[in-house]
């Protein structure tokens, strides 16, 4: 496998096609050539992964300013079906890092649904990133499938990629949480159809350590009962941003197995330091 920098017109447009694949985006939401190009020439990078010469998972990002100071906005990384669980996106993202750190910058951040919790496993678990931003219906005027149903609220994660936190976790050093000490915010019940529904959201909490619990198969879930995908979209949003506002910020993402579907949950922690 060959992951590189893009660098002909061959390839930005098989990063279209990525994008197709992966996203099923219409034309109006593709991240075409043109723009590509521009990343590349102007601070940003857009690189591939290529398999005997065929792109199979691509990623792009730009610098961005923000609060005085400039960071790394990843804006898309896609790997195709055939190659996905594979190891291509977290190459991808050291790829990444290691851009960034060449720039002297130290903070990469990005979006992604805070329902999804392969996402969130991979972002907070196998990187190390933090989270305390949570975005509202952040494309209201997607016609993606992707967002299909549901409302498409976004979390906003640092990836503080000089810290020793993210250092520890990219050497596979991981902690073995105790949910027992994370009180959850949300109370769930299981439903006479089998999903776990959310009956209640405790925002006002005041623990120093909180757990939030979400589908762990929102993709099954919406295909099953799209309608209480939607209600769990409704009592994360509240629970996330109740607890962002009191000075909460997730640091963990634990699974609890149990007989028929495996549960998902953040952890968080009031005035959490990054070390």
């Amino acid at each position: 496998m060959e992951i590189r920098k893009l660098s002909s017109s061959k390839d930005y447009l098989e990063a279209e096609e990525v994008q197709r694949t992966v996203w099923n985006f219409p034309d109006r939401e593709i991240v075409c050539l043109n723009d590509l190009v521009a990343t590349q020439k102007t601070g940003g990078h857009v690189f591939g992964a290529f398999e005997n010469g065929r792109m199979v998972a691509f990623c792009f990002g730009t610098p961005g300013y923000g609060d005085g100071k400039t960071y790394h906005y990843s804006r898309m990384l896609g790997v195709i079906p055939g190659f996905q669980d594979s190891g291509l996106g977290y190459s991808l993202k050291l790829k990444q890092r290691d851009y960034v750190l060449e720039q002297g910058l130290d903070r990469i951040t990005w979006t992604f649904d805070p329902l999804q919790s392969r996402n969130a496993y991979f972002n907070i678990e196998k990187l190390g990133c933090v989270i305390r931003t949570y975005v509202v219906n952040l494309y209201p005027e997607s016609t993606s499938p992707y967002n299909a149903g549901v409302e498409s609220d976004r979390f906003a994660p640092d990836w503080w990629i000089a810290t020793r936190r993210v250092k520890d976790r990219l050497a596979g050093r991981r902690i073995d949480y105790d949910l027992k000490s994370f009180p959850g915010v949300i109370e769930t019940r299981v439903n006479g159809e089998g999903w776990r529904e959310p009956e209640a959201v405790r925002t006002k909490r005041r623990d120093k350590r909180l757990s939030i619990e979400i589908p762990d198969d929102i993709d099954a879930l919406k295909k099953g009962d799209l309608a209480l995908a939607q209600r769990w979209r409704e009592a994360t949003r509240d629970a996330f941003v109740s607890c962002f506002k009191r000075g909460y910020v997730v640091h963990g993402f634990a699974g609890l197995p149990e007989v028929g579907r495996r549960r998902s949950f953040y952890l968080l922690e009031k005035g959490f330091t990054l070390r």
